[in-house]
């Protein structure tokens, strides 16, 4: 009997680990992808590493964040989200310039909230 409880306890325990979402890899992955993608050359090379970012985005929208900053995530993760949508379609209708450009936009959202997510002493003190 104890070792069906623990046997069970351990099952339980590591599904709740499993589900458990880890923001930071997930955003190191969104790093290594947008890397990728503003080296791309050619359309074909720039698509995939923009699917995955935007496969990791969809992700993202699923973590558990504090709920005062739940917001602030859901907001950022949403506008990137778009963003990506839109390289996509630039990259379907051929134009790899256009979708070049349109990543400057990504990596603006990045800069914008992840000062969000962690305002500068500066910031908190002089709002």
């Amino acid at each position: 009997m104890k070792k069906a409880i623990f046997a069970l306890t351990l099952f339980l325990s590591i599904q709740a680990l499993a589900s458990d979402f880890d923001l930071k890899a997930t955003m190191k992955q969104m790093k290594v992808e947008f890397k990728q993608a503003s080296q791309a050359t050619s359309v074909p090379d720039m698509r995939v590493p923009v699917e995955k970012l935007s496969q990791l985005v969809e992700e993202a929208k699923r973590g558990d964040y504090p709920p005062e900053k739940f917001d602030t995530y859901l907001e950022g993760f949403s506008k990137l989200s778009v963003a990506l949508d839109n390289i996509e379609s630039q990259l379907d209708a051929g134009d790899l310039v256009s979708a070049k450009e349109s990543l400057r936009h990504v990596d603006e959202l990045r800069i914008e909230y992840h000062d969000k997510r962690n305002p500068s002493i500066w910031t908190r003190l002089f709002g």
